[in-house]
């Protein structure tokens, strides 16, 4: 009579259970399979995660986040661009010549007088160099800004060369003094006149014109 130690595979005398189709061995029918890697496909054909983007991957980023970049500069806005510089340095050299040159009355608060001209002198030449940097970046404003200030400048121009012979004359009929305009100060006003205006004149040319057209979103 057999016992249940000397029968080990089965109870009580029966005979060992093996599942369906495992054989002799005892083996498992059913392996067990990994799960899909990170990254690979499954049996169903289906990605089961994202694969890691090797490193220095750039992801895609929205083409609305910032506004287009201008191209290069044309020809003309970068001739505007040295124009305006140019009307900018001689403007502050004639500044300074003139108030150099200029006889000061020994009295208190002429010095101060001069300090405060050579300021504004310094001020107003900044800000032909300020515009010029922006006319040359494609900056709209900046352009209409200098456009503005040519146009003053002709004026102002204007009426130094044909009001103060007229000025002049009326005061030597009545027997008054006039501050005369030196020959070298006119020269040089003209000619800041001419390179400010010169310079804004480019601008406005075909060729330059796009360059100033409001930005757009890129996509």
């Amino acid at each position: 009579m057999s016992t249940p130690q000397d029968n080990p595979d089965g109870q009580n005398g029966g005979p060992a259970w093996n599942p369906p189709g495992s054989g002799s061995s005892g083996q498992n029918p059913y392996p067990q399979q990994d799960p899909p890697r990170y990254g690979q496909q499954d049996d169903g054909g289906q990605y089961g995660h994202q694969a890691a983007q090797p490193s220095g991957y750039a992801y895609p980023t929205s083409g609305a986040s910032g506004l287009a970049e201008k191209g290069p500069a044309p020809k003309e806005v970068d001739r505007a661009y040295y124009l305006i510089l140019a009307a900018g340095v001689v403007y502050l050299l004639s500044s300074v010549i003139s108030l150099l040159t200029t006889e000061v009355p020994d009295m208190a608060g002429a010095a101060v007088g001069v300090g405060i001209g050579l300021v504004v002198s310094v001020i107003i030449a900044a800000l032909y160099v300020v515009l010029a940097v922006f006319i040359r970046k494609g900056r709209n404003w900046a352009r209409i800004t200098a456009t503005v200030l040519a146009a003053l400048n002709v004026l102002g121009v204007l009426a130094t060369v044909l009001l103060t012979p007229m000025l002049t004359a009326a005061a030597e009929s009545t027997g008054q003094a006039v501050a005369e305009t030196s020959a070298l100060s006119v020269v040089f006003s003209v000619l800041v006149m001419l390179l400010g205006v010169a310079g804004v004149v480019l601008t406005y040319l075909k060729p330059a014109r796009p360059y100033f057209a409001p930005q757009k979103f890129g996509y």
